[in-house]
């Protein structure tokens, strides 16, 4: 994906987040071809789309208000990648808080999408 063709904040926000990790990669950075193949998929989820992309290291994070400085507020599950695979953690991140280990960026993208929707049901009357 080179163009997200919108032209809103979050539109913005998944465009910078995707260039910064577009290949090609510098030699050795052993998370930046696992973030990247998370994030073109990530980029693609409409779920994911209305919400703001952050990264984090080798994590993807997602905020409904862009303000990273204040995540607490916001417990959205995360995606950790590395040369091993992937790790989808719920909030407070952490080896406490993982729910699904697995190679496929595919299935970690569905875990955390399907965490969001969870979360959106219990914080919705």
């Amino acid at each position: 994906m080179t163009d997200l063709g919108g032209d809103s904040e979050r539109d913005r926000a998944w465009q910078g987040t995707l260039n910064t990790w577009r290949p090609p990669h510098q030699p050795g950075h052993w998370a930046s071809p696992a973030v990247w193949d998370v994030l073109k998929l990530a980029a693609e989820d409409p779920a994911l789309r209305r919400l703001f992309p952050w990264t984090s290291m080798n994590e993807l994070h997602v905020s409904a208000t862009g303000d990273f400085g204040d995540y607490t507020a916001e417990p959205f599950p995360a995606i950790a990648a590395s040369t091993g695979g992937f790790v989808v953690m719920t909030h407070p991140w952490g080896p406490d808080h993982v729910v699904l280990e697995t190679t496929d960026p595919a299935a970690a993208l569905a875990c955390m999408v399907r965490l969001l929707e969870d979360h959106a049901g219990r914080t919705t009357p």
